[in-house]
């Protein structure tokens, strides 16, 4: 059974306890959209402690609670009204609401507050059909005090426009620029997350844009971006940043980074595709000018995948050639072999070496 069928299951099972039940926020704008979407939120009078009695709770923060149902996980959020912030991001303070439409006056967006019921029905009180329609992003309420309230809202704003190729309200592009300073306040983790659907995304020339236009690439700390080649791919945007000590990453993926750069201004070398991993290399490819496809069917087909398969012992190269220096012929090798210039044979190797020594 599709996820989506489980949540209208579940949200009939809500309601048979005298509580509402919603689908709420993406799915139900993808849903409008005619885009699939799995990622399902409910939202519900029923608080979290009656969840309990009724469902297995996996997780609960914030006023929601992630519930097993029909092998599936959903996010469940009470119905709520949030007072004040604190440090432009969390609310002060929560308070469970019978009302659905207070719970969402309290949401971002316009577009994000459209919800569906258990017959698949559109429950629309703020407008924000019109919004899809018009493919446009408008605040619930005021722009300012939604931003204020939550400066993720700022990048989640860039990010719709981007992936989605809306435009934005107004009043809300005004707003962002008025208030580009709190995005201080995230933390480089949550912003490194946006960041990356922006930089994944088919439209990331719009997302530039609408960084450059609205004077986020200092605070983000991103200026490079400004200068960068728009690769479809969030390492190699990444790559060209220089931000490697400041936005959280692994130390592989440091390590990729750092190799990527060497390879961006040199020629095409069959050797770095030899050299990289599976993922690596198609990243080469794509800097190159070359296709996954092509990438993958290259790697595949070289004529040795490792120094191990090369046709000749490190003891008979020391026939020709010093210890110290068989790491530098071994690499020789490897370059012959891949560029056709050597046949992967014994005899031959032994040739090249007394030719080439």
């Amino acid at each position: 059974m599709r996820k989506f069928q489980k949540a209208l299951l579940l949200l009939k099972e809500i309601k048979k306890n005298n509580q509402q039940a919603y689908i709420v926020g993406g799915f139900v704008r993808d849903y409008l959209r005619g885009v699939e979407n799995s990622d399902i939120d409910i939202c519900t009078s029923m608080t979290p402690d009656l969840l309990k009695q009724y469902f297995v709770v996996k997780e609960e923060h914030y006023g929601s609670t992630i519930i097993e149902y029909l092998d599936d996980l959903f996010e469940v959020t009470t119905f709520r009204k949030e007072i004040g912030s604190k440090q432009n991001r969390y609310p002060n303070k929560i308070i469970y609401t019978t009302s659905l439409e207070e719970d969402l006056k309290r949401r971002d967006f316009r577009m994000n507050a459209i919800c569906m019921n258990e017959k698949k029905e559109i429950i629309d009180l703020l407008g924000g059909k019109q919004d899809i329609y018009k493919k446009q992003i408008v605040c619930i309420g005021n722009p300012d005090q939604r931003l204020e309230e939550d400066a993720l809202r700022i990048l989640r704003a860039i990010r719709f426009a981007t992936t989605l190729n809306f435009s934005l309200d107004p009043a809300l592009s005004i707003s962002i620029t008025k208030h580009k300073k709190i995005l201080k306040n995230i933390s480089y983790q949550r912003k490194r997350e946006e960041l990356d659907r922006i930089f994944s995304s088919p439209y990331i020339l719009r997302g530039r844009e609408l960084f450059i236009k609205h004077q986020l690439l200092e605070v983000l700390e991103i200026p490079n971006l400004k200068n960068a080649i728009l690769y479809h791919n969030a390492t190699l945007i990444w790559m060209q940043l220089g931000v490697d000590d400041i936005y959280p990453f692994t130390k592989e993926e440091k390590k990729q980074m750092t190799y990527l750069r060497k390879c961006k201004d040199e020629p095409w070398n069959i050797y770095r595709i030899y050299e990289a991993d599976f993922n690596t290399a198609i990243l080469i490819g794509m800097m190159k000018g070359k296709g996954s496809t092509e990438i993958k069917i290259l790697k595949n087909n070289l004529p040795i995948k490792s120094r191990k398969d090369i046709q000749i012992t490190s003891m008979e190269l020391q026939q020709f050639i010093p210890k110290e220096k068989l790491s530098y012929y071994y690499k020789k090798i490897e370059q012959a072999i891949l560029n056709n210039q050597l046949k992967n044979k014994n005899d031959e190797i032994k040739k090249w070496i007394q030719k080439h020594r």
